[in-house]
């Protein structure tokens, strides 16, 4: 039976006819190089974020940077707040009996795909794909919301309600006109042998599939559970994709699926490859051979290509993380945790280039808490005699109570090494 689910894996396991092949990088994590901060930035802003009863907040879910604003999702607060670039705000949004779950910047229409759960429904995955599986008349706009916030102030900032399909309980990320959806696990709701992790729907019809997997009683790793990291494009026009266990970024775009960086780690850092081609028998014989070797690359966060650079960070299943910055000139792997700080990034603690996860055409944006600023401030301000008037008027007029500081930096290109 063993040796027939392997030969079905190999079958249905391929994700896609790949419209290109990523040469294999060969990297080590672990011997990644640090670098003096300026060596890979030539230019710091830091733009404070203007703090009132209204706007402060200390719980960030989400963030997204926009040409005109920095938008936060507050997890504590359960709102929307649109700050301008200068760090002024300007907007908050709530939404009675939902709690607000994640918010996506469309360009296209320069709008925030806001998404929302009613707090009067508790719907776990099971049942979920029950649901959907087995729509009936059901009003799907009753356990989720999903809202276009206009991102315009001539128009108040008006709220659009979106319909809303039944693959909405199973969590939608806007791609154009469509939807994209991840599917993780077995459903035992529906007939086919052969299911896809990675769907593109319109309404309630699938257009497009990718990643198949054979949609099998407890057939492990899928009896727990696959997760996909997910980021898209600035531009709006696609995704990088990675797979819990593959050290594969793929970008996907309306037309295609194709591999971007095909990573190889060290053998005690990579699954084994018979790990998915093994039908385990409970959930007890999969979770040890998932974590005989806890140093194990699982997920993947934080993708984010900027220029001729990769910021991405992982996690193992030892819940230790890294976060690293790959230069496609000259497939260096640089530590952001071995950032050597200086006068350039006004000698902020390193930390923060660990948390660079946005950015814009010119820049890359990371942030610092009030509690870890304050922390550091009278190092900072001992070294920085030189530092502009503005620089040290806000180190040291900043408080607690004070909401986080963006830092925006200005990455040197090419060649980040150093």
């Amino acid at each position: 039976m063993r040796s027939l689910i392997a030969i079905l894996f190999a079958v249905f396991y391929t994700p896609v006819m790949l419209a290109q092949e990523a040469r294999p990088l060969y990297l080590d994590p672990e011997n990644a190089v640090g670098a003096k901060a300026s060596v890979l930035f030539s230019d710091i802003k830091l733009i404070p974020l203007e703090t009132t009863k209204s706007s402060f907040f200390n719980n960030t879910t989400d963030f997204v940077v926009t040409p005109d604003y920095f938008i936060f999702l507050d997890g504590i607060g359960n709102a929307v707040l649109i700050f301008d670039r200068q760090g002024r705000f300007v907007h908050r949004y709530k939404k009675k009996k939902y709690a607000l779950q994640s918010i996506r910047y469309i360009p296209a229409t320069n709008t925030l795909f806001v998404t929302g759960k009613n707090k009067n429904y508790t719907i776990r995955e099971m049942k979920a794909q029950q649901l959907v599986a087995q729509p009936g008349k059901r009003n799907f706009a009753k356990y989720v919301s999903l809202e276009l916030l206009h991102l315009d102030k001539a128009s108040g900032y008006k709220v659009e309600s979106l319909p809303v399909p039944k693959y909405a309980l199973a969590g939608l990320i806007p791609f154009g006109n469509d939807y994209l959806l991840t599917s993780g696990r077995y459903n035992k709701y529906i007939k086919d042998t052969v299911a896809y992790h990675l769907n593109i729907t319109q309404g309630n019809q699938v257009k497009t599939t990718y990643f198949p997997y054979l949609n099998l009683p407890k057939l492990a790793p899928y009896y727990e559970g696959v997760r996909f990291s997910i980021h898209s494009i600035p531009d709006g026009t696609g995704f990088l994709v990675q797979k819990e266990f593959d050290n594969t970024i793929y970008k996907l775009t309306k037309d295609s699926l194709f591999v971007q960086y095909r990573f190889v780690f060290p053998a005690d850092q990579s699954m084994s490859g018979d790990f998915l081609n093994t039908l385990y028998k409970s959930n007890i014989e999969y979770n040890a051979a998932r974590n005989k070797n806890n140093k194990v690359i699982s997920t993947y966060s934080s993708i984010m290509e900027h220029q001729d650079l990769l910021f991405f960070s992982f996690n193992r299943l030892s819940y230790a993380s890294k976060s690293l910055l790959f230069n496609n000139t000259d497939n260096k792997l640089i530590d952001l945790s071995k950032i050597t700080t200086d006068s350039t990034v006004y000698f902020l603690p390193p930390a923060v280039f660990s948390r660079i996860d946005r950015q814009d055409k010119n820049h890359v944006y990371t942030r610092i808490s009030s509690t870890e600023l304050l922390r550091e401030r009278d190092k900072i301000l001992a070294k920085g005699e030189d530092f502009p008037d503005e620089v040290k008027e806000l180190l040291k007029n900043y408080n607690k109570f004070d909401n986080p500081i963006i830092i925006q930096l200005k990455v040197n290109h090419p060649g980040t090494a150093p």
